[in-house]
């Protein structure tokens, strides 16, 4: 096999490693990376939402529901004091105010942990994107040099 026809066979090996396997990982890592950061996005708002409720001592609520497709209706929420918290896997319990909070702040907690990690992840596929480009560079000149 000439040096050019091995170099090619390896140029196209490398490249397909990035294309099928480096840069589709890394856009599966930042779609989980970004859908973490809506849950975030979603526990700050619910623990403003609660903390708006401490603070003005309401106990009871108007509202507006969205019922999805941006259909809203009107709700009357008789009792603030306890409300229910989606805590995953389809489980709602009913939580105080207070708790509540102190759910939403070891969630983030979580959360923030994880979005690190996912970024962590997204740079260290990123370095081997580059590492691979750089492997595919030198090729290339190898083979300018040769001939």
């Amino acid at each position: 096999m000439p040096v050019s026809a091995r170099a090619t066979a390896k140029i196209a090996v490398y490249v397909e490693l990035i294309e099928e396997n480096l840069k589709v990982e890394l856009q599966r890592v930042h779609d989980d990376r970004d859908s973490v950061h809506e849950r975030m996005s979603q526990l700050l708002e619910l623990r403003n939402n609660v903390r708006s409720l401490q603070e003005q001592k309401q106990r009871s609520l108007k509202t507006m529901v969205n019922l999805g497709c941006d259909f809203y209706v009107q709700a009357h929420v008789p009792d603030t004091q306890w409300i229910y918290v989606s805590v995953g896997l389809g489980f709602c319990p009913q939580m105080t105010l207070s708790e509540a909070e102190t759910f939403c702040t070891e969630r983030e907690a979580v959360l923030a942990a994880s979005a690190e990690a996912l970024t962590e992840r997204a740079a260290m596929l990123k370095a081997r994107i580059k590492l691979v480009m750089g492997a595919i560079n030198e090729l290339m000149q190898q083979e300018c040099t040769v001939r």
